[in-house]
């Protein structure tokens, strides 16, 4: 089924420096699988941005952003990890936000360097620096009272205003680059760099962006409703610290495929990780329908990322938009470490219109 338009909000953590391909056939030549999962947090990572605003029914309560109307500010909240293995000087990290792009040329993100370009001036420019521009894990934005009446009415569809946050953690000095290429979405304008003038790469520095829907009928996305996370069948407190015995089995053990590899997964103790979420966590979805014209759902699923281990599988679908709420299959296992100590697990519950929910758990390995 072509997808509608809103399931164009999934949540881009685009790495806008490029993109890596891997190629090359497993387990050809040798018994070794060379990479690491996705699933793995041992480097910088933005592992999640989530968007709220507040609930205009109570005074103390927040509701999901991803859908905002005109005029409404939403906050951003950035789940990052620095896991930068450095020897000698720590360079501290630092999180910009840049803001300010609605509606540009053909929806895409590219049609914002020019924009971004002049922002980041401002940077050096002294003096206060405009609203569009925020330090730190979270920022603020307000959404334009025109952002809908300043899009064209479409021939088709609904008539919707978009604004693009960008954001980056640079474990160094930001600063311009010179735009290179010759498409339009050639190169970020912006980079990180050492103290030498060095540009540095994916090791030091993430960058990407999202997006706030703002539709003309004020429809609303509520973030995926997510009770806590579930170890071994029980719902973990929001300050719990679960522990669990420690693997023996190497990192380097683990890698091996065919040949006499070690399945870590019957070898150790495992635990059973799922997402605890009400049956109606998918809300309708006014922009999709089956094909007589029934609205469906949202898609829900859960992304798992942890400091270290091994997941069964990262990704699972929690809630079809036909077939709704997902029995043992969304469940997934976690092997723990062969090293004990403190670890950290996130489960990332995420909409197909661009909610999500973080949960996040230290973990203790224990010997």
């Amino acid at each position: 089924m072509k997808p509608s338009r809103p399931s164009r909000t999934f949540f881009r953590s685009l790495l806008l420096g490029g993109i890596a391909a891997v190629g090359g056939l497993a387990g050809t030549g040798s018994c070794a699988a060379p990479f690491d999962s996705g699933g793995l947090v041992n480097s910088l990572r933005i592992v999640s941005v989530d968007i709220d605003r507040p609930d205009p029914e109570s005074d103390d309560a927040r509701i999901g952003g991803s859908y905002a109307r005109p005029g409404d500010t939403v906050t951003l909240t950035m789940n990052v990890f620095d896991g930068r293995d450095v020897d000698g000087d720590f360079t501290p990290l630092q999180i910009v936000w840049l803001s300010g792009c609605y509606n540009p040329p053909g929806n895409q993100y590219y049609g914002c360097y020019a924009q971004l370009g002049e922002l980041f001036q401002s940077l050096s420019a002294g003096g206060d620096l405009p609203p569009e521009i925020g330090f730190g894990p979270n920022f603020e934005l307000t959404l334009p009272d025109d952002i809908v009446a300043n899009v064209p009415e479409p021939e088709t569809g609904d008539r919707v205003g978009t604004a693009y946050v960008f954001f980056l953690a640079c474990a160094g000095q930001i600063g311009p680059v010179d735009q290179a290429g010759d498409t339009a979405a050639a190169s970020f304008p912006i980079g990180c760099f050492a103290d030498d003038g060095t540009q540095l790469g994916p090791e030091s520095f993430v960058p990407g962006y999202t997006q706030v829907y703002a539709f003309e009928d004020q429809r609303t996305n509520m973030n995926p409703d997510v009770r806590g996370l579930s170890w071994n069948g029980d719902t973990l407190a929001a300050d719990a610290v679960p522990e669990v015995a420690f693997c023996n089995v190497s990192v380097e053990d683990r890698k091996q495929m065919g040949c006499a590899a070690v399945d870590e997964f019957t070898e150790c103790t495992t635990v059973e990780l799922d997402i605890d979420v009400p049956d109606d966590v998918a809300e309708a979805d006014p922009g999709a329908l089956d094909a007589d014209g029934n609205v469906l759902t949202e898609v829900v699923w859960v992304s798992y990322f942890a400091t270290a281990g091994d997941f069964e599988s990262e990704t699972k679908l929690v809630s079809d938009a036909k077939e709704g709420i997902q029995g043992d299959s969304r469940r997934t296992k976690w092997v723990p470490p062969a090293e004990p100590g403190l670890y950290q697990i996130w489960a990332v519950a995420r909409d197909n219109r661009g909610g999500s929910t973080t949960v996040t758990h230290v973990v203790s390995v224990t010997d």
